[in-house]
């Protein structure tokens, strides 16, 4: 049987090779670093082009799956830590909202909330968008999802999901921002945030 040539790379092949293996090399020893500092910094984030939450664009029929779906959980009772229909507090009905109707995954503090997507002044919230409050020393304690009408849903710790004015003034003073982290079609949304109203009027909620 005749042999089998075996042709070798010349000087440059080889040359070539080991400058491949050197940055190999240095990417897999210097990866991990990198990927930790990332995932370290990604909640301080703010600026919409960096961040992963930055904006998403969703179809109307989406977002009225979100303001649909918040009326099954009116009157559900606060529970410190919860995350399911059987207890919630504040970021935790948020994140289920988001990720149940939207296929969102949103952080599960609402500190860590607070720091996505694009910060919007109180007087330009829209449907969708994220609220957050303030405590005593200055730090974000609390969020909701605002609806239309100065109107936003939380989880309250005396009264479950349920809504309320931001211009109440418990709220009012405490208002820290607002976080967009939907693109919406505001005008389409309309019909499903009045019923969404409505719902929680037939609740028993205050108006």
């Amino acid at each position: 049987m005749p042999r089998q040539q075996i042709s070798l790379p010349g000087r440059t092949g080889l040359k070539t090779l080991l400058v491949s293996f050197v940055l190999l090399f240095s990417g897999l020893c210097t990866s991990a670093p990198l990927r930790a500092e990332d995932s370290a910094t990604e909640i301080a984030r703010t600026d919409p082009s960096l961040d992963i939450l930055a904006p998403v664009r969703h179809s109307a029929e989406n977002v009225q799956n979100l303001f649909g779906d918040i009326k099954q959980y009116f009157g559900i009772r606060y529970r410190f830590g919860g995350q399911t229909p059987s207890g919630f507090d504040c970021s935790g009905f948020v994140r289920y909202m988001f990720s149940r109707s939207l296929n969102m995954e949103l952080p599960r503090s609402s500190t860590e909330m607070s720091a996505i997507g694009r910060k919007v002044e109180r007087s330009e919230l829209k449907p969708g968008d994220l609220v957050f409050f303030r405590n005593a020393k200055n730090r974000i304690n609390h969020v909701g999802i605002f609806v239309g009408n100065d109107t936003f849903v939380h989880s309250s710790l005396s009264r479950g999901i349920t809504r309320d004015k931001l211009n109440e003034s418990y709220f009012d003073k405490r208002f820290a921002t607002g976080v967009r982290v939907l693109d919406i079609p505001e005008k389409q949304i309309q019909m499903e945030i009045d019923k969404l109203l409505k719902a929680n009027d037939e609740n028993g909620n205050p108006s």
